[in-house]
């Protein structure tokens, strides 16, 4: 067979294959971010040697990035700041641990309390296989064990830790509501931190997370839309 003839073949085919039908491989992932109570926009990751900005939104998620990860599944995130001779160097300022996280993590900064400069990172899986609509996920960033009801079913909520839960609509197509209860533990019995009636749509997946400052508990929900973003459900 002519070898133009293959080239120009092969050629059609790289055209016509679309550049969203990339599979993950084991070389990189394909992440996401959102920021809790933080948005730095000063943020930067490697790939191949160069500097990339990374995009942090306040309580939303970014579009998808890919990624390299090393050979310890992690990703490190850095500031350029002023070196030697006025050089930009690399000073780190998050590291995020993804090898639990699958191939579509979602990558959630928040505070380091030890340091104002750095970032703590939870990377969570977040594609549809691990977090399928209408999925409700509770994020329990305190140090303290959180328990209520989510409609009639349970929330024991571990601290630092994160529980999901499906919450078995009737109907693939109708609005639903959940009413909502947090609260801990003390010395003279429940304490009630949160209520609320929530509506929950069977096109939304949604993210709750619980947090305190000031000694005061603050319960944030975000729904993820099934049109916005929706990541392919991993081939891992």
């Amino acid at each position: 067979m002519n070898f133009k003839f293959l080239q120009f073949v092969f050629s059609l085919v790289l055209f016509f294959t679309p550049v969203s039908a990339e599979i993950p491989d084991s070389s990189g992932v394909h992440f996401r971010t959102l920021g809790w109570t933080v948005a730095p926009d000063d943020l930067f990751f490697d790939v191949k040697g160069k500097d990339t900005r990374l995009l942090i939104i306040e309580s939303a998620r970014s579009p998808f990035v890919k990624a390299p990860v090393s050979d310890t599944k992690k990703i490190v995130f850095y500031r350029l700041v002023p070196g030697p001779d006025d050089a930009l160097v690399r000073e780190e300022a998050a590291v995020a641990d993804v090898s639990a996280a699958g191939a579509w993590p979602l990558l959630i900064f928040t505070p380091d309390p030890k340091s104002a400069k750095r970032y703590q990172v939870i990377a969570i899986s977040d594609d549809l296989k691990a977090f399928p609509f209408p999925s409700c996920r509770f994020i329990n960033l305190t140090p303290v064990n959180l328990f209520g009801k989510y409609g009639d079913q349970k929330l024991n909520l571990a601290a630092n830790g994160f529980l999901q839960i499906d919450p078995q609509l009737k109907s693939p197509t109708d609005v639903e509501t959940r009413y909502t209860v947090v609260s801990m533990s003390t010395p003279k019995g429940p304490r009630l931190l949160y209520s609320n009636n929530w509506a929950v749509r069977p096109t939304q997946r949604t993210l709750v997370f619980i947090s305190s400052k000031e000694e005061k508990m603050h319960v944030m929900r975000i729904p993820d839309d099934i049109g916005l973003y929706t990541p392919p459900v991993s081939e891992d």
